[in-house]
């Protein structure tokens, strides 16, 4: 093969057209003859029917290098065969004027030195949470909670209150091994049947004691 003919084998030509089909294969009009194409791996902009498209017409075939115009309103969507990767050497942001959404129906991660999470409302529905971490930290006006079951396991809880309010419906039980149970000014303890008994020791003390 001559130098020449090897020069015309790498060539190339530029062409605008129209997507005339996506699937199962692209094919592209230009001019009068519709080709098959594919597309260029830097063209990200997946094409629709109808866009119109910059070809480059060479000796292995065609390649869609761009979309250049579409219908007015579609969606621009972004794709690529395996796997995608976004990197900056500086600071990387992603905004939306009216959403930002992040679907995939693998593993969603997110590693960061901190992470900041800023929103006027915010909803989670996790059928289940894990969370490992050193300290929890809620600064909240009000919290709310509402389960059917709720299990603590801890090895020292300690809550400054300045009102508890308690309302269980029904049994209301403590096991321990020591009770201590202290009021500053009144301590009441008022049932239909009230029970209190010692193994050992049962001590009632007192300035007056009233029974009955």
């Amino acid at each position: 093969m001559t130098a020449a003919k090897k020069l015309e084998a790498r060539e190339a030509f530029l062409e605008v057209g129209r997507v005339e089909r996506v699937v199962p294969v692209l094919r592209v009009r230009l001019g009068d003859r519709e080709i098959s194409a594919q597309r260029a791996k830097s063209c990200l902009v997946a094409p629709d029917v109808g866009d119109s498209v910059l070809c480059a017409l060479h000796a292995d075939g065609c390649h869609l290098l761009a979309v250049l115009d579409g219908a007015e309103g579609a969606a621009t969507r972004l794709t690529a065969r395996g796997d995608l990767q976004v990197e900056a050497t500086g600071r990387l942001e992603l905004s939306g004027a009216e959403g930002v959404a992040v679907k995939t129906r693998g593993i969603l991660t997110l590693a960061a030195d901190a992470l900041g999470v800023s929103a006027e409302r915010a909803t989670a529905v996790v059928p289940e949470v894990g969370l490992i971490g050193k300290l929890l930290r809620v600064d909240a006006a009000k919290v709310v909670v509402v389960a059917a079951e709720l299990d603590h396991v801890v090895e020292r809880m300690t809550q400054r209150l300045k009102r508890a309010l308690r309302f269980v419906e029904g049994l209301d039980q403590t096991r321990a091994g020591t009770v201590d149970v202290r009021a500053d000014d009144l301590a009441s303890v008022r049932g239909e049947n009230t029970i209190v008994s010692a193994r050992m020791l049962a001590k009632v003390d007192g300035e007056q004691i009233h029974i009955g």
